[in-house]
């Protein structure tokens, strides 16, 4: 997405500050991770599990963010995938918690 179409979105949105613009440009980006993920994993990592699945998977994101925390580099993901990636279980959990997973 180019700055063009978040600057729409954010305004459709009616977005004020600037931290609601630039989490607007994370949550979708992140979002765009997430469906390539799906397309490439599918949904039964989580569907056979439900909510605690992505409980544990949000406690392992947890773990390695304390570790990575303590190290002054990573060799395969960063402080800010970790992060990212825990937001995205949030909204999974709340998908599943719908009945929305599929």
């Amino acid at each position: 997405m180019d700055t063009d179409a978040y600057n729409f979105l954010a305004e459709r949105l009616g977005l004020k500050t600037d931290i609601g613009r630039k989490a607007l440009t994370l949550a979708v980006e992140n979002i765009k991770t997430l469906d390539r993920k799906q397309q490439d994993y599918g949904s039964q990592n989580i569907a056979r599990h439900g909510q605690y699945g992505v409980i544990v998977r949000c406690d392992d994101k947890t773990a390695r963010l304390a570790n990575l925390l303590n190290k002054d580099t990573a060799q395969n993901e960063s402080v800010l995938d970790s992060w990212l990636d825990l937001a995205n279980y949030g909204i999974i959990g709340a998908l599943v918690s719908l009945g929305e997973w599929e």
